[in-house]
């Protein structure tokens, strides 16, 4: 009976189980061939569900013209990876999976959307350039379904034992503008409505072919800034300090440091974009804010979250006026962003001006991060 009980169970609410009056005669009569009998019609049943459910309700061609008619109808904003991978998920029913971009500073495709998996594979799922045969094969433009063992073992280190232990298939989609793999829709869990993998792959190639012009659009000046600063050898806040100090522009000059929260308005932008990624939502803001300073200062992201910055020809007097237009400038960036007047605050958490309050660089990092 645990057999016949779990079977039954496992039925859909909507589906129509034989009631006992409705069995055979000789199946009232013979209690142990009545029960092998409802056991056999229950696991038909349950096949027949599984059937129904894999039969596609919609064409491929349509699932990805309103996912490309989604995705374009929402307004250009640093954000958009996010709301791009939830349209994804939610029209393919990914119920595991990521939208990796690449990062030029670390040269890996790195998740910044995510949905349903642990924080040790989203910590784990950095993707360098090179990183074995399947994952290069993806610049000839093409998805792919990964099932092979051995190709499967060679992505085993971007998952947790856990992940990896439940992990029977992948699905890789490129996402290619002007010869350059812009990223990679990756979901190794999902219900999608097409009768066969091939459908769903056909289904990605074409909303790959037309949303990556968008997808490098929306985030070609970041990349083209982070690419700039990329050429930096990697350094502590206190070393970066220390670069800042010795440039021959600075000297004999007095800058003003500044530690600034972000946490409400990251929350705020994070607030209308369940899968992106606060991790890459914060380098966002570092690179946005290195951009913005230009020639005036620097951003430097310290290790509590806060970022450090350092302003030239800049005194306290003026630090109403440049939280006024760093606010217009985000707001301008991220499409999520609310109105000026009802965004959050970007709060000055501490500040010091060098070399009138201090001369140690490490002293000095030390205090902003306190």
């Amino acid at each position: 009976m645990g057999l016949l009980r779990k079977a039954a169970h496992a039925v859909p609410d909507d589906t129509i189980v034989p009631r006992p009056e409705a069995l055979p005669q000789e199946a009232v009569k013979s209690p142990g061939k009545a029960r092998a009998g409802l056991l056999k019609r229950s696991l038909k049943v349950l096949e027949a569900a599984a059937t129904q459910q894999q039969v596609p309700g919609v064409p491929a061609e349509e699932v990805a013209r309103l996912i490309i008619r989604d995705a374009k109808a929402a307004s250009d904003g640093v954000e958009l990876p996010s709301r791009l991978f939830t349209t994804l998920r939610k029209r393919l029913s990914i119920t595991k999976g990521a939208l990796l971009l690449y990062d030029p500073v670390r040269m890996e495709y790195a998740p910044w959307a995510s949905h349903g998996f642990d924080q040790t594979t989203l910590h784990r799922m950095r993707i360098p350039l090179g990183a074995n045969p399947t994952f290069n094969a993806l610049a000839n433009g093409d998805p792919l379904e990964v099932t092979d063992p051995d190709q499967k073992a060679a992505f085993q280190r971007f998952f947790s034992s856990r992940e990896f232990s439940n992990l029977e298939r992948m699905i890789l989609s490129p996402y290619i503008h002007e010869d350059s793999l812009v990223g990679v829709l990756l979901a190794t869990e999902t219900r999608h409505p097409f009768p066969d993998t091939a459908q769903l792959l056909s289904c990605l190639k074409d909303i790959a072919a037309d949303l990556a012009p968008l997808l490098q659009k929306a985030r070609g000046f970041l990349m083209n800034w982070s690419q700039a600063k990329a050429t930096r050898p990697p350094a502590t806040p206190e070393e970066q300090v220390e670069r800042i100090l010795a440039s021959p522009a600075v000297q004999g000059k007095k800058l003003l440091f500044l530690s600034l929260g972000l946490g409400p308005y990251i929350r705020g932008i994070a607030a209308v974009h369940e899968d992106l990624d606060l991790f890459r939502l914060r380098e966002d803001f570092r690179s946005l804010l290195d951009a913005f300073l230009a020639d005036l200062g620097a951003a430097i992201m310290l290790p509590a979250g806060a970022l450090l910055i350092c302003l030239q020809g800049v005194q306290r007097d003026d630090i109403p006026l440049f939280l006024h237009q760093l606010r217009y400038f985000l707001g301008s960036r991220f499409a999520g962003a609310q109105p000026y007047d009802k965004s959050p605050s970007i709060e000055v958490l501490k500040s010091r001006v060098w070399p009138d309050e201090g001369t140690d660089p490490r002293e000095l990092v030390y205090f902003l991060s306190s």
